[in-house]
């Protein structure tokens, strides 16, 4: 199966529908509508070859086959999610940078006291020379 030819969009449609099992829940989920949702639907049963749930009562259940995608699905969105986000939050309490501060003798009496304070507390691990 050639990734060009599959909408990616509709990964989130189908984690939504297994959570939910039902359309207009899953659209609500989405910020999609119902009618959006269920023509997603008929594009992942034609992509993937598999009615992928059956209407019983008012909901959907999953076939087997769409049970045994909703492990793996989650993981991928979970991993598109970490790459979108980028490269993360700076956080000075886990870094271990080390920086080389240099001025006049007035300047260090009169700004190292407190930057070291500061450091201390918010960056225990990081080094102030």
């Amino acid at each position: 199966m050639n990734l060009r030819n599959i909408d990616l969009n509709l990964l989130p449609v189908l984690a939504a529908l297994l959570a939910e099992h039902s359309t207009v829940r899953a659209a609500e989920r989405v910020g999609l509508s119902q009618s959006a949702v269920s023509a997603a639907l008929s594009r992942l049963r034609a992509t993937l070859g598999d009615p992928l749930f059956v209407r019983h009562g008012q909901g959907l259940v999953p076939t087997e086959f769409a049970l045994s995608l909703e492990a793996p699905l989650a993981a991928v969105l979970q991993d598109v999610q970490t790459i979108m986000a980028g490269p993360g939050v700076f956080d000075p309490s886990r870094a271990t940078n080390s920086f080389k501060i240099s001025g006049s003798d007035f300047y260090t009496e009169m700004l190292m006291p407190g930057l070291a304070r500061i450091f201390a507390a918010e960056a225990p691990l990081m080094q102030l020379q």
